[in-house]
């Protein structure tokens, strides 16, 4: 319901030289319950009045022969409207208040384009000048509009609930079976009476035993969700059945319901599908939106993202939250619409508007990213904010990590308490990076307890920092078979870090025997994840002879693929071979070479070797001053 007093206030803020348009604001708040298809029309000259003003003034040109549609894509006139928020808001209007007469209108519709227009306004009027006039090309769809006078008719009924429950209790205690029903309605939401479901289910039963099927379709709901009778699902859907047979949309939306997710009946996507269609025919839009998504899925039927876009657009323009945000999840992919972030962002704003929290998510990344909107880290934190309060899990993780970023004292108090709330809720990156922050800043204590949270929820990456901190440091004491056990758990997800750490300990038996077969094998399928480190380990194990027969091909296989991603000792090693002939051709040329590019990382080995071909002359031409440079640097280095 619009609040009466705002829109008092915003119609009395109106200047008098901007009367068509407080018409028009009255006009579309007069018939948003009784007339909801004249309420959008006003609604859209509302709309008309403003953009068309905005334009003639910002444009300076005639667009009295241009649809307010053509107007809203002129990208030179909507790069003006500042904040985007505003012509997103023009375009949902001029979206929902443009229904062809064979689509679904109904109040909802109605009072949301109205809290839109009713924000709208307040931003055109807030930037008008003192004594400022409408043009008039903004007076182009102007008509018949409801004077101000007509204000105070505002459609803003109320109702005693309380005469209505003695007068349905009288004709119910009769046998009328509609009565029966009423009465059941006020006890299941506590009109007039105190909330009673047992009650409500009473009168639901009398009135479903005559076969009213509002109260069969009533007591099914009772059923479901076990208000006032005991949860029974099976019972819901027989009662559905039969409001549904009857021809109850609800009835048939929800029994759709049932079969879609396997509940009292047993799971068919295709009997799903047909009673959201036979729910459609009647005008149920959230039945648009579920057959939306088994087109979307292909399930029941012919996979269509072309259709599921086309019925989450009638859904959409009814008003129904998910299936904006689901509209707005198609643009942003480009699945069955063209991709398109600008009609993303439009649709994510109407659904957030609605409070549908992953639609405020959604589209706090586009302003984050800049994607269909201006990029505005400060719009991005507002609408995180609105989905994590409600207890949206990823948007109190995002603002974690927005808060862990700016470093400082007080955002790491704010991401602290995000990661909270998202752990709270079983947000296992969360745990990770609680504990991450908690280590930063001197907590090990309860870093080590939410790292252990997320890894025994196999969060690789916590599994892996705690075998580093079991690794111990300068501070504390290693605990070789406590790193043993996390890095194997990582190893389970195949990360190559986790194969790489474990190969060490099996080579050098710690917290483990010595197990050269074991180390090999990790090192294996680290190196052919091209983990640099496993491809020098693998390649020194081949070299030596661990465990193995020693084998300078496959030695000098992997250790080429270390050296040529820039790891010192590696190329150091591979310079070796090329000297002493080991895996390939001698070759004091390439010696030389890889020679040179470790001694330039400060290897002090390659320094000295690199000096000595040039005292000697072997694959470089013979230079006494070039060696005693590397030499010098060699000694220097403490070799």
């Amino acid at each position: 319901m619009v609040d009466r007093d705002l829109l008092t206030t915003l119609c009395n803020t109106i200047p008098t030289t901007h009367r068509p348009l407080t018409d028009a604001l009255q006009g579309s708040a007069r018939y948003t319950i009784s007339k909801p298809k004249l309420s959008l029309k006003k609604a859209n000259i509302a709309l008309s009045i403003i953009v068309r003003d905005l334009y003639a003034k910002d444009m300076k040109k005639d667009g009295t022969k241009n649809e307010l549609r053509t107007l809203l894509n002129n990208k030179s006139f909507t790069e003006k409207i500042k904040p985007r928020r505003m012509y997103l808001l023009m375009n949902l209007i001029q979206k929902m208040t443009s229904l062809n007469a064979n689509e679904l209108i109904n109040t909802k519709v109605a009072q949301m384009v109205l809290d839109y227009l009713i924000d709208l306004t307040d931003w055109y009027i807030q930037n008008l000048t003192k004594g400022e006039k409408l043009t008039k090309d903004a007076l182009l769809d102007v008509e018949n509009l409801p004077t101000a006078s007509d204000y105070e008719m505002l459609d803003l009924a109320t109702h005693n609930y309380e005469d209505a429950t003695k007068w349905f209790l009288i004709a119910a205690q009769e046998g009328n079976s509609s009565a029966q029903y009423n009465l059941g309605v006020l006890y299941n939401h506590g009109k007039g009476v105190k909330r009673n479901y047992i009650e409500a289910a009473k009168w639901y039963m009398l009135a479903a035993d005559q076969q009213d099927t509002n109260a069969q379709y009533a007591l099914g709901v009772l059923y479901q969700l076990g208000n006032g009778v005991e949860q029974d699902e099976q019972k819901a859907a027989e009662l559905y059945l039969l409001a549904a047979t009857a021809g109850n949309p609800d009835a048939q939306y929800n029994l759709g319901s049932l079969y879609n997710q396997g509940k009292g009946v047993p799971l068919n996507f295709k009997e799903a599908a047909k009673w959201y269609e036979l729910a459609i025919a009647q005008g149920n839009t959230s039945a648009l939106n579920n057959l939306g998504f088994l087109y979307h899925n292909g399930q029941g039927v012919t996979q269509n993202y072309a259709k599921s876009a086309e019925l989450f657009l009638q859904a959409a323009k009814a008003g129904d939250a998910s299936a904006q945000y689901n509209l707005g999840y198609l643009h942003s992919k480009g699945q069955g619409v063209t991709q398109s972030f600008e009609e993303a962002a439009c649709w994510f704003l109407s659904a957030a508007m609605q409070h549908h929290t992953s639609a405020q998510f959604q589209l706090s990344l586009l302003y984050k990213a800049g994607q269909g909107v201006a990029q505005n880290e400060e719009e991005a934190i507002k609408w995180l904010t609105l989905a994590a309060n409600h207890g949206h899990t990823n948007a109190q993780y995002s603002l974690g990590l927005i808060y862990k970023q700016q470093h400082t004292k007080v955002a790491n108090t704010q991401a602290i308490e995000w990661f909270l709330k998202a752990a709270a809720n079983e947000h296992v990156s969360a745990n990770f990076d609680l504990g991450m922050l908690y280590i930063e800043t001197g907590h090990d204590e309860a870093g080590v307890k939410w790292l252990k949270r997320a890894a025994i929820q196999n969060h690789v990456q916590a599994q892996i920092q705690l075998g580093f901190l079991a690794l111990g440091d300068e501070q504390s004491f290693p605990n070789y078979q406590e790193a043993f056990k996390w890095f194997r758990a990582a190893t389970t997800q195949n990360d190559a870090e986790a194969e790489y750490q474990l190969g060490l300990l099996y080579e050098k038996g710690l917290g483990t025997q010595v197990n050269y077969d074991e180390a090999r094998h990790c090192y294996r399928l680290a190196a052919e994840q091209g983990h640099v480190n496993a491809q020098y380990q693998l390649g020194n194990i081949f070299d030596k002879g661990l465990g193995t027969k020693r084998d300078f091909n496959e030695a000098f296989k992997w250790i080429t693929l270390a050296a040529k991603k820039e790891l010192g000792k590696a190329q150091f090693q591979l310079a070796q071979m090329y000297a002493n002939g080991e895996g390939t051709a001698q070759d004091y040329q390439e010696a030389a070479k890889w020679y040179r590019r470790a001694a330039q990382q400060g290897h002090s080995k390659a320094k000295f070797q690199l000096g000595m071909l040039y005292k000697k002359g072997l694959g470089v031409a013979q230079d006494y001053t070039e060696a005693t440079r590397w030499l010098k640097e060699a000694i220097e280095q403490g070799l």
